[in-house]
């Protein structure tokens, strides 16, 4: 309190009040002049608001003028600091105090006039914020047109204005693939916006007649479905990309505080041949088919549309995109050598770049080539991140980042990008999936369930979630629902030998030995099946057999070896494991996720005293883990190589500990007890307990498996 009433004394005293009154009445007289001289010299309101601001602004500089100098009658003189002494001539602090008064007044004036300008221009073109928002979803716009054959052409718009506003800065736009697969499950625009949390919906439909092109858009708020802004526009089918920029640019006004001007968002994917632009679309059409023939016949549509116009440079993108998922080792899409198709995709995109090489598809693709074709993951991460810097938005090239990283090593910044892709596009198969597998490995079993169920909510289809939930059923003991889920994958998906691979497995895990043979007739199995029926002579007659066939076949010794440790002779189970160690390839030697058969082979030589080949497999073993997750996960089979890691080494506490907790989160392997590896802890107590834990759960499980096969007989 004294502080204030010192501070109003000195006001007083150095006569501030007294020279602020006047300059307000001066403010006050010219802003009644303005209001007047404004409308008869028809000036601009803008041009009264920029004075006004000017007056404001000049507010604090006055103030601190009238602080240091009194006006007299014999003039302006500096205010004595006390009475008692002469006043003194202002010094450098007072000069530096000015400057940095001004410079503070200059840049409040310069704030409030951009607002303003921002705000006078918006009301100029009806743009006035109704709500500020920062993410928004393009609903795929709907074709009426007589023919209703316009649909390529408004899947294109959707996609052409998710790109534009993905290039503005600040405003997050979910992906236009996941618009399109949630406005295929009938969907209200409401839930759809819940579904991918945005603020705001871009709806619109598009009309054509010859070449007239008319395109109605509509601004939804996503709290309450109220209209924010509606536009019709009418023009030729050739000024497309101008009315797409427009839109774009009306709707990042709308929804953020700053104006982009028009001409400052450029819309890349254009091209002065409008046909070529619509056979464009139509590959774009085929392309989001993503089948074999849907994506060969978007090659064909694409290279037509650069036939009809050679400096298309999205064209070229889009061609090298889908000749990338030609090649082979894509998903089902293999119809190209891998080094052919890296070579073409190669040359397309440096046309594109060298055409727009601000193009963040092109440097996204790219990217993608540089990964998946040529195992560049560090040229790959550049070029992603120019992509991005250049789009945010855009959900692919977070994906594809996401790969790149986690291939070299960045486990969490893979996370962070895994998680963005999935933000902007949480409807994609590829997303969904990624994302469950990365929580169950992470130890969130939970959500990670959940993503799985979810995936098959919305693509009851795709054999991917049903997989994807049956291997995390598997890896929590749940044996006979990961059955039941491996098959629904199956009948999906018969092409697919993986999945019937695990469901095969799992019959025989359960002891459902019979069911197995009916399921398959595949050699492969022949063994596994003599082992679980335990027909041990049969057994090791066919693998003599196959040792004498395949005289150079690290895994076919190492199998007959593991057999032999199991069931059999464990000295000639540990010449077999020696004898194929000579053959493996050193990187054959520590598959994941159970470094194997580098452990077997490291007893093995424990056994025979040669500690120092031991010791330098087990050491391999361990340099070729990967960390543990941020949160520490340690999945069942991290936690089974632990406990057997344990045991070769001598620590046999350690080897119980890890055990337990791979038998706690699910670990049911039958042959368990049998691990010869595991032999120093074998016969104590806890191992026991546990070794009759998992037999008492397998039998359970199988009961579980029967009913179900049942069932599904009956029906």
């Amino acid at each position: 309190m004294k502080v204030v009433m010192r501070f109003l004394s000195e006001l007083r005293r150095r006569k501030v009040i007294q020279t602020l009154i006047p300059f307000l009445g001066v403010i006050w007289l010219l802003l009644q002049i303005i209001a007047v001289v404004t409308p008869l010299l028809n000036l601009s309101p803008f041009v009264a608001t920029s004075l006004t601001i000017f007056l404001f602004a000049c507010f604090p500089v006055v103030f601190y003028l009238a602080w240091y100098f009194d006006i007299t009658p014999q003039g302006i003189k500096v205010t004595a600091v006390d009475y008692s002494e002469t006043p003194k001539p202002l010094g450098l602090k007072w000069w530096l105090g000015l400057s940095v008064v001004i410079v503070g007044s200059l840049m409040l004036g310069l704030h409030y006039f951009d607002s303003a300008r921002t705000d006078f221009a918006k009301r100029s073109e009806g743009l006035v914020n109704s709500v500020k928002a920062s993410s928004i979803a393009v609903l795929p716009f709907r074709d009426q047109s007589p023919d209703n054959d316009q649909q390529y052409l408004a899947a294109g718009v959707t996609e052409e204005l998710t790109g534009l506003l993905g290039q503005v800065a600040g405003l997050q736009v979910a992906s236009a693939s996941a618009g399109f697969g949630l406005a295929r499950q009938n969907l209200l625009p409401l839930d759809i916006a819940r579904r991918l949390q945005v603020d705001t919906l871009l709806t619109g439909s598009v009309h054509t007649s010859g070449n007239r092109l008319r395109l109605r858009v509509e601004l939804i708020n996503a709290a309450d479905g109220m209209t924010l802004w509606s536009e019709s526009f009418s023009r030729e089918l050739t000024d497309i990309f101008a009315i797409e920029t427009e839109i774009a640019r009306a709707i990042a006004n709308l929804l953020q505080q700053r104006y982009i001007e028009a001409g400052s968002l450029t819309n890349l994917n254009n091209t002065a041949d409008t046909d070529a632009y619509l056979m464009y679309l139509r590959g774009r059409e085929q392309y989001r088919l993503q089948t074999t023939e849907s994506i060969k016949e978007a090659r064909r549509l694409f290279e037509q549309a650069l036939a009809l116009d050679p400096e298309y440079a999205m064209a070229y993108v889009a061609l090298a995109d889908t000749i990338i998922l030609l090649a082979e080792g894509s998903a089902s899409f293999g119809v190209l050598k891998a080094d052919i198709a890296a070579t073409l995709a190669e040359q397309h995109l440096a046309k594109a770049l060298v055409r727009a090489p601000e193009l963040a598809e092109a440097h996204a693709v790219r990217g993608f080539l540089l990964f998946y074709l040529q195992d560049n993951y560090d040229a790959s991460l550049s070029a992603l991140n120019k992509a991005l810097n250049l789009n945010p938005s855009l959900a692919s090239a977070h994906l594809w980042r996401f790969v790149a990283l986690e291939q070299l090593g960045r486990s969490q910044d893979a996370w962070q990008a895994l998680q963005q892709a999935h933000k902007l596009d949480p409807i994609a198969i590829t997303h969904q999936y990624n994302l469950a597998f990365k929580l169950a490995e992470r130890g969130d079993i939970d959500n990670a369930e959940q993503q799985y169920r979810q995936l098959i909510a919305d693509f009851p289809d795709s054999p991917m979630g049903y997989a994807g939930l049956a291997d995390l059923l598997t890896q929590i003991g749940e044996l006979a629902a990961s059955l039941d889920y491996w098959q629904q994958a199956y009948r999906l998906s018969p092409d697919n030998s993986n999945y019937q691979h695990n469901a095969i497995g799992l019959l025989l895990e359960l002891g459902l030995v019979e069911t197995a043979e009916q399921a398959t007739d595949d050699p492969f199995w022949q063994a596994t099946i003599l082992l679980r029926r335990q027909q041990y002579e049969e057994l090791f007659k066919l693998m003599a057999f196959q040792l004498a066939a395949n005289p150079d076949d690290p895994w076919v010794a190492f199998e007959a070896g593991w057999y032999q440790l199991l069931v059999g002779d464990k000295a000639q189970g540990i010449e077999l494991l020696l004898q194929a160690h000579q053959y493996f390839a050193a990187a054959d030697l520590l598959s994941l996720p159970m470094c194997s058969p580098a452990l077997e082979i490291a007893w093995a030589y424990q056994q025979r005293q040669q500690a120092e080949a031991a010791t330098k497999l087990l050491q391999q073993c361990k340099d070729s883990l990967p960390p543990a997750g941020p949160n520490g996960y340690q999945d069942i089979y991290r936690r089974y190589l632990n406990a057997r890691l344990a045991a070769l080494q001598n620590k046999p506490e350690l080897a119980l500990t890890e055990l337990s907790a791979a038998v706690n989160q699910g670990w049911r392997q039958w042959w368990t007890q049998h691990d010869p590896i595991l032999a120093p802890i074998t016969d104590s107590t806890e191992a026991k307990v546990l070794f009759s834990t998992i037999e008492r759960d397998l039998k359970q499980q199988q009961a579980k498996a029967k009913a179900q096969l049942q069932t599904q007989s009956s029906n």
